[in-house]
């Protein structure tokens, strides 16, 4: 079947050659992550499916990296490093920070959020510790893996709980 006839009746895109999925560079680039990104054999194919690096802008690259990252096959990063190395390797480094700074954005969110946590926790300890004295390990490891609310919870009845038990035993 011709490539023509191919995507007349549906766009097989994996029925069509590279070369011809279109003569614009950039579209060519995008069609072909589109045709890639399901293959088992993906990570194999990075030298060809960013054979257009050079010639696009780093935000069609990035976008499409972030495309490639999201598929439903695992890859691994050293390839896509290796791969823009080779392509591209005066704007590897500034690439692989875009393709990377989600992460490192989710990750430093949720250390934060950890950290609002444990503060909370600490500072319930010590309320606990002033009111009633020393608190069981037990009840301590509880505090310290405990959510926000639950903790929240803990303070507002620490303050007005005649013992140690009244501030848990409704949770």
């Amino acid at each position: 079947m011709s490539d023509a006839r191919a995507c007349r009746f549906r766009c097989d895109l994996a029925r069509v050659a590279d070369s011809r999925l279109s003569t614009e560079v950039p579209l060519r680039a995008y069609l072909k992550a589109l045709k890639y990104i399901q293959r088992s054999d993906l990570a194999d194919c990075m030298r060809t499916v960013l054979a257009e690096a050079p010639a696009l802008a780093n935000i069609d690259i990035d976008v499409i990296l972030t495309y490639l990252d999201n598929s439903p096959i695992t890859l691994d990063r050293t390839v896509i490093e290796a791969t823009l190395s080779e392509l591209i390797p005066d704007r590897k480094e500034r690439i692989m920070g875009w393709l990377t700074q989600p992460y490192y954005d989710k990750g430093h969110a949720e250390g934060e959020v950890r950290g609002k946590v444990l503060g909370k926790a600490e500072l319930l300890t010590q309320l606990l510790e002033r009111r009633f004295g020393e608190i069981p390990a037990l009840l301590r490891e509880r505090i310290l893996s405990a959510n926000i609310e639950s903790i929240e919870k803990w303070v507002e009845r620490a303050f007005d709980a005649p013992d140690l038990q009244s501030v848990f035993e409704l949770s």
